[in-house]
């Protein structure tokens, strides 16, 4: 059964106020839903004692409720987790293109590759983001975000029973430092954690609306020209398999956003040298269902390489 409601965040008069989405358009969930959280983390985390009113909503819609436009909101990312956890080379796609131009050689991994981004790499629909100041290869990578609402369930049979919701991500990263030129290899938070390195939104979809994660069509546009058109049916593990593995390395919480990773079509795989964005560059990212995600890419404050080495002083 569908619910017809979407959970997302907007700035209102400098405040960050949890929306609901609905069919024709948007109301502030405090005065849909009296007393309800101030967040939507904090939502998630007391859904069982708000959802069945979030729910009521969304069916009285229909019966006179004054809505907002979904397109006059300033949209924030959608909550603010404790944690986003990121699965990089987890489609069968991504990771043949990655074995040619990209110099990446792949083999067969025994469990998801991860990493971490930041909450300040988190930004919402329509939100610019800065090129860094240190690198020049910004590459895009669109990815179906899982947003956990029951952890106990994570470690049980049905995975999936864990997830509140689903929502777009794109990973943002800096291709000059994938590889880093240094002996440890990748540096995770020079070229994926900079500010804005993950636009997320505009909204989540309730998982109940999303009956198999693994059959949504994913697509990438950059200035209208599709750069990645593919579906989640090309990940190597799928999103039970990913949640259960991180279920086992450390304590999920409510409202933890899992990015799944992102399918062929990045920058960095073209035959011709690799194509990245650049000041002026508009993003759309749609997943089936879930809405469309956009960024717009703002040129660096300054143009600042990283030093090669640093000096320390005893």
């Amino acid at each position: 059964m569908t619910t017809g409601v979407q959970i997302g965040t907007v700035e209102d008069e400098g405040a960050a106020r949890p929306v609901l989405v609905l069919a024709g358009g948007v109301c502030f969930l405090d005065e849909a839903v009296p007393g309800a959280p101030p967040d939507v983390r904090g939502l998630i985390a007391g859904w069982d004692q708000w959802g069945d009113e979030v729910l009521a909503v969304a069916g009285s819609a229909a019966s006179g409720r004054a809505l907002l436009p979904a397109g006059q909101m300033s949209w924030l990312a959608p909550l603010t987790p404790q944690k986003v956890l990121c699965v990089g080379s987890n489609y069968h796609d991504h990771v043949a293109e990655m074995d040619g131009p990209a110099g990446v050689t792949s083999r067969p991994a025994p469990f998801p590759y991860s990493f971490l981004k930041p909450v300040t790499a988190l930004t919402g629909s329509g939100q610019p983001v800065a090129r860094p100041s240190y690198g020049h290869k910004l590459d895009w990578e669109i990815e179906l975000a899982a947003v956990i609402g029951d952890p106990a369930a994570a470690t049980g049979p049905d995975p999936l029973a864990a997830v509140f919701g689903y929502t777009i991500l794109n990973d943002l990263s800096l291709r000059d430092f994938i590889p880093f030129p240094h002996v440890l290899g990748l540096d995770a938070v020079v070229s994926k954690g900079f500010d804005g390195a993950a636009p997320t939104g505009p909204w989540i979809t309730l998982a109940a609306d999303v009956p198999d994660p693994q059959a949504l069509g994913l697509q990438l546009s950059v200035n209208g020209e599709v750069m990645q058109d593919s579906s989640t049916a090309q990940m190597i593990f799928d999103v039970a398999a990913v949640i259960s593995h991180y279920a086992r390395v450390l304590s999920l919480a409510p409202g933890d956003l899992i990015a799944t990773g992102t399918p062929a079509g990045v920058g960095a795989a073209r035959p011709d040298g690799g194509r990245f964005l650049t000041p002026g560059d508009e993003i759309t990212a749609r997943i089936d269902g879930l809405g469309t995600l956009t960024t717009t890419i703002d040129p660096p404050a300054a143009d600042e390489p990283l030093p090669t080495t640093i000096e320390v002083t005893p």
